[in-house]
């Protein structure tokens, strides 16, 4: 196999090979930035630029911005720390990621209510529905910026305004894994509460990540231990990979504009071979103007999903069923939630784009077709 063609950036990006030589040097620097003495004082004062490049990028001013090791961490942090009470109601859409569903659920042991928040036929929260389900015991709201399965893009800011009109003690916190160095994040903008980062999925290395906390809101530890973080999350920082997120996290908000042009028009070719093909018997899960052009869902009637990503891994295309944070689970939360049939979820695929990658498109839509037509062959011969 001469050339892999990755497609499956929606679960982990390739690291920028400038950021290689961007934590080789910090690792030189190997004093522990808790210590007092000059040179470790210089390694702190180096996370704390990397803290302010980052938070600025997001327009944090009005909040801080805490290291962690993952987004799941992060999330955690949030359903494990905010100050709830057995009766009180947490509201958390449809279409999280298992870091925030889960997280949320878990809280039910204690008493804690959660309730789902339906998703239109887009994919994004349903704001009417949503309405209706906020009322007095409502504590948090979790809503995730885009969509990890689908790239819709739930509009916050509105959601926000509706939750702090109802009720401005209601915390509300979003999910931006998938949002951050895509779409322009403005957090005094958006009105959240919290907010969730990752390096992972924007071309820095996986160990790291934020979680964003408004001045004045109290959320506990998830871990104790020697203070780090101002007490919020202790553990010996991890210096490199914080200034590898700052570094990639500049680069990918500076070229927002440039890179989702680019996947858009990968996306567009891909999908008009697709139209022009023998295929008939297929759709697009996320064909509205609201998703982040750098995911496609797209569903097969004749071959599973599961079956065509296996294929075309044997053409060198990796592609995904969904969520690697999912793999391992059978049919997929996102798509049940807009309204689609078992049949639809089974023979769906998400394939999603690099604008830092070259793709030979035609190669990628030959292998589609020729694989779901020997499928649909195979199927005949046998009935």
């Amino acid at each position: 196999m001469e050339k892999i063609y990755y497609l499956d950036n929606a679960a982990t990006t390739k690291v920028f090979d400038e950021v290689f030589d961007i934590m080789k040097e910090c690792n030189k620097e190997f004093y522990n930035p808790s210590a007092s003495y000059a040179e470790a004082i210089k390694v702190k004062k180096s996370l704390d630029n990397s803290r302010k490049i980052v938070s600025d990028l997001m327009r944090g001013n009005g909040g801080k911005l805490y290291f962690t090791s993952s987004a799941t961490e992060s999330n955690n942090t949030v359903f494990s720390g905010v100050h709830l009470r057995k009766g009180q109601t947490v509201l958390i859409s449809k279409g999280e990621h298992p870091a925030v569903y889960n997280a949320a659920h878990r809280l039910e042991k204690d008493g804690i209510i959660v309730k789902e928040i339906p998703l239109d036929e887009s994919g994004k929260v349903n704001e009417d529905e949503f309405k209706i389900l906020l009322d007095d015991t409502v504590a948090l709201v979790s809503v995730i910026h885009v969509s990890n399965e689908t790239g819709a893009i739930n509009d916050i800011k509105k959601l926000c305004e509706i939750t702090k009109g109802y009720n401005s003690k209601i915390l509300f916190h979003s999910d931006g894994v998938q949002a951050f160095g895509k779409v322009k994040v403005n957090l005094q903008n958006l009105g959240v509460d919290l907010y969730t980062i990752s390096a992972h999925k924007i071309y820095a290395p996986r160990g790291i990540a934020g979680l964003w906390v408004k001045q004045g809101v109290v959320i506990d530890a998830l871990l104790v231990g020697g203070g780090q973080e101002d007490g919020f999350r202790s553990s010996t920082e991890n210096v490199a990979g914080a200034a590898a997120l700052a570094y990639s996290a500049k680069k990918m908000v500076d070229e927002i504009q440039q890179n989702n042009a680019k996947v858009e028009e990968i996306k567009r070719n891909l999908l008009s071979k697709l139209e022009n093909s023998e295929i008939k018997d297929y759709f697009v899960c996320n064909s509205n103007d609201d998703c982040l052009p750098y995911i496609l869902s797209l569903s097969f009637d004749k071959i599973k999903g599961e079956v065509l990503m296996y294929s075309l891994e044997a053409d060198g295309i990796l592609i995904s069923t969904g969520s690697a944070c999912s793999s391992k689970k059978a049919g997929n939360r996102t798509l049940q939630a807009m309204g689609k049939s078992d049949t639809e979820i089974i023979g769906s695929v998400r394939i999603s784009f690099s604008p830092y990658e070259e793709y030979d498109v035609e190669y990628i839509a030959n292998s589609i077709i020729k694989n779901v037509l020997r499928f649909e062959k195979n199927v005949m011969v046998r009935k």
